[in-house]
């Protein structure tokens, strides 16, 4: 007999997650380099107090300047991350 072993997306918001959603989502957080080093609490907090989003290719997460409210921790695919600083003789912006 063949299984097939389904990756399900848990529910986006938190109060929505019971149990085992939080370890689903704990077990691609250990995924991630720089989260691994972290204990298993932690992982688990960030697991029922995180919100799980799929973003489409072109979304911005936030921009220069704005107050930091959210934390990210990107699981699969790619982030680009542009900054652009002021000149200072023309005040102007540049990439």
């Amino acid at each position: 007999m063949a299984y097939l072993n389904r990756v399900q997306t848990p529910p986006r918001l938190p109060c929505d997650r019971n149990l085992r959603d939080c370890e689903l989502i704990s077990c691609r957080l250990r995924r991630v380099e720089p989260l691994c080093r972290l204990p298993g609490s932690a992982l688990q907090q960030l697991a029922m107090c995180g919100f799980y989003e799929d973003l489409e290719k072109g979304v911005t997460l936030f921009r220069a300047g704005e107050q930091g409210r959210y934390w990210y921790a990107v699981l699969g695919g790619q982030l680009e991350v542009r900054y652009h600083a002021a000149d200072t003789k023309d005040g102007k912006f540049h990439t």
